[in-house]
């Protein structure tokens, strides 16, 4: 059976890249009928918060890709945090020791620096130099027990291959000559990331490792420490980084990396997992906007990029721009239910989803942030100065604006329409032009006044849809308003 694991580390909030790993192991294993198990590696004890778990947990839940077994579920290959399993690793370090497929390293931290410093002036690599490699194991089992610090190190076999097929990369080989002896634990009761990792992937029977590819240095010595034990390898496959725009790798300093930023900003979860699904992976069929379950139907290793992916802003907000659009359009109530109105939005819900299914309201946004404001200006005029009803670029003049809000007044008061009707809109839109040929001005020296003087703003949406669901009454008392700032 196919088994993968989303593994993440507790030292801070949950990251774009662990995200976008979440859901390509999501994603396969779904599209295998397979199991996704969600762990903690939470040694690190100073960085290590449950408040970062449970933000990790969060954002893997409203994304939808947290799987079915670990932390959030349970499961018979429990418990699923790295600080609880110290008795099992434990047990597979003493095997390994017993067995002399690892030692005990008494140098102490002053002897291998100048260790190193010579290596470094002799231009060697900077490797362990073996000295503890031959010592007795029963002896250093008596050192150690007498309370000795010692490390624990591998026994690294020389002139070997350690190769690995990668489900993305293809062949990789290592020649274990460039490996030393490397350390899989503080001590006895404290192991490594390489150690614990490659047990509970073992116990926990996963058959794929999918991880970035910051991760391949690790894998040589995982492969190591299975052959060390004689468990069966499982399969690895290893994803391209999420990269700046300048190819960097993504950071908080030149972008947002918390997925919590990017929800509170008004990016839907379907928007943002469809966004880095296709950041590293081309969809056979070439969509571009899939939901979950498409992406599942169409997944599958061989198509994801070795290279870098580079974050695009703008294509998040452009996908993100095409969800909103799909979740109005399929159901209006559950989307109303998704924007965070206040009490003056909220008190005119039917009104409100009529706005959000016009055309051309629907399709101006992407961000769910960006709705409330623009929804405002139907509900209430914002204060506002008589230099927003002048306008340098279109020329409008005080003069010119008197003479346009006038006629729109005279015109508005012939004119009949239902509130909230949207076909009345071509109706609105073509007596308010017509004011262009009467009054001899051009579009801009008509339109841009109306505009301002009905939302307060200098962006909204067109003067027709204003027109539309204000009302006649408040047309007019708009208009009235905006004409006596300037009278």
């Amino acid at each position: 059976m196919i088994r993968v694991r989303i593994p993440p580390s507790p030292t801070g909030l949950f990251h774009i890249g662990t995200a976008r790993t979440a859901l390509y192991n999501y994603l396969f294993a779904k599209a295998n009928k397979g199991v996704m198990v969600y762990r903690s590696e939470d040694t690190d004890r100073e960085r290590s918060k449950p408040e970062f778990e449970e933000n990790i947990t969060s954002g893997l839940t409203k994304l939808g890709i947290i799987g079915e077994e670990g932390l959030h579920a349970g499961g018979a290959h429990g418990p699923y945090r790295m600080s609880e399993r110290g008795e099992i690793y434990r047990k597979y370090l003493e095997e390994l020791v017993a067995a002399d497929k690892a030692y005990f390293c008494f140098c102490s931290k002053e002897r291998l620096e100048k260790m190193r410093e010579e290596q470094t002036a002799k231009k060697l690599p900077t490797r362990y130099d073996g000295a503890c490699h031959g010592l007795s194991p029963a002896e250093s089992r008596k050192r150690v027990t007498g309370g000795e610090s010692a490390v624990i190190r591998l026994r690294v076999p020389t002139n070997q291959d350690v190769r690995w097929n990668d489900l993305v990369r293809g062949d990789v080989v290592i020649s274990s000559g460039e490996l030393d002896d490397f350390v899989i634990a503080r001590r006895i009761d404290d192991p490594l990331y390489n150690l614990a990792v490659m047990v509970d992937d073992h116990l926990m029977e996963i058959s794929h490792v999918i991880r970035g590819e910051d991760h391949i240095s690790n894998t040589p010595k995982q492969i190591l420490l299975y052959q060390a034990f004689g468990w069966e390898i499982p399969a690895f496959a290893h994803l391209p980084l999420i990269l700046n725009p300048d190819k960097t790798k993504l950071s908080k300093r030149k972008n947002k990396v918390s997925v919590d930023d990017y929800l509170a900003d008004g990016f839907l979860p379907e928007g943002l997992i469809n966004y880095l699904a296709l950041l590293g992976w081309t969809p056979p069929s070439g969509k571009e906007i899939l939901s979950l379950e498409e992406m599942v139907a169409e997944f599958s290793l061989e198509k994801v990029h070795k290279g870098g992916a580079i974050f695009d802003m703008k294509r998040l907000e452009w996908v993100n721009g095409e969800w909103i659009k799909r979740e109005i359009e399929g159901d209006v109530n559950a989307f109303y239910e998704r924007l965070m109105l206040d009490s003056r939005l909220r008190g005119n819900d039917s009104l409100v989803k009529k706005i959000l299914r016009d055309p051309d309201f629907a399709g101006r946004f992407k961000k769910l942030s960006e709705i409330p404001e623009a929804l405002a200006p139907f509900f209430e005029l914002p204060p506002y100065d008589k230099a927003l009803l002048l306008n340098e670029k279109f020329k409008v003049t005080p003069d010119i604006l008197k003479t346009v809000l006038a006629a729109a007044i005279a015109a508005v008061e012939k004119l009949e329409w239902v509130k909230g009707d949207a076909s009345a809109a071509p109706k609105l839109s073509d007596a308010m032009m017509a004011l262009v040929g009467q009054l001899g001005l051009k579009n801009g020296q008509v339109l841009w006044p109306l505009r301002a003087a009905l939302s307060g703003s200098e962006k909204s949406p067109n003067f027709a849809t204003l027109m539309v669901y204000l009302g006649k009454e408040e047309v007019l008392k708009r208009l009235e308003f905006a004409l006596k700032k300037i009278i």
